[in-house]
């Protein structure tokens, strides 16, 4: 009996050892599965985002290349003064080289991939820019007005004087509104640019 009691006290230690050698085997094995996929779904999504990260960045650069050529047209149509043809035609190729993306593809691109501010800086820096020239056409408009008549001899067709120098003097204030709104884009944009990506 003794032999026996023995015989089973090491059978049933065996089959226990066993049990918990199988339960555990089982239980880290569901962890490291875990594990491995939480690596790979984290991996996944850090390539996502990398993806993301460099259309964003791609956009960016194609937004912030417009904004410089337009800043730059902008002041160059405005400016009061006029040089010799030579320099005029000069200046008109340098700035009719700059060969923009497609409008509505580029600003699909930032649609879809700008952050929220930027898009929203955008949006403010094309309104500020559109009040500009609608501001200046309104003073040419006006001036060409006051030429015609005054080579026509028709006077009563002339805009007011006054009224012709205030719609001049309203463009330069939309011309700052403008600039400000355009630099303070630049400046997200880069901000942006050197942050660290989500």
């Amino acid at each position: 009996w003794i032999a026996a009691g023995t015989g089973s006290v090491g059978i049933i230690s065996t089959a226990v050892i066993a049990y918990l050698g199988f339960s555990n085997t089982r239980k880290a094995t569901v962890r490291t599965v875990a594990a491995g996929s939480a690596n790979t779904v984290a991996t996944l999504a850090a390539a996502r985002e990398d993806r993301l990260w460099e259309k964003r960045a791609a956009a960016y650069e194609e937004t912030l290349a417009e904004l410089r050529h337009r800043l730059m047209k902008r002041r160059h149509d405005l400016r009061g003064y006029r040089m010799d043809e030579a320099s005029e035609q000069q200046l008109k190729e340098f700035f009719d080289s700059y060969h923009a993306p497609g409008w509505f593809q580029a600003q699909a691109r930032l649609t879809a991939y700008a952050s929220d501010p930027v898009l929203a800086a955008f949006e403010a820096s094309e309104q500020a820019h559109h009040e500009v020239w609608a501001r200046y056409q309104r003073y040419r408009m006006m001036a060409d007005d006051n030429k015609s008549a005054a080579e026509t001899g028709q006077l009563g067709a002339a805009h007011d004087g006054q009224e012709t120098i205030d719609a001049r003097k309203a463009v330069d204030p939309a011309v700052e509104e403008a600039e400000a709104r355009d630099q303070a884009l630049i400046k997200l944009i880069r901000d942006e640019l050197r942050s660290i990506p989500e």
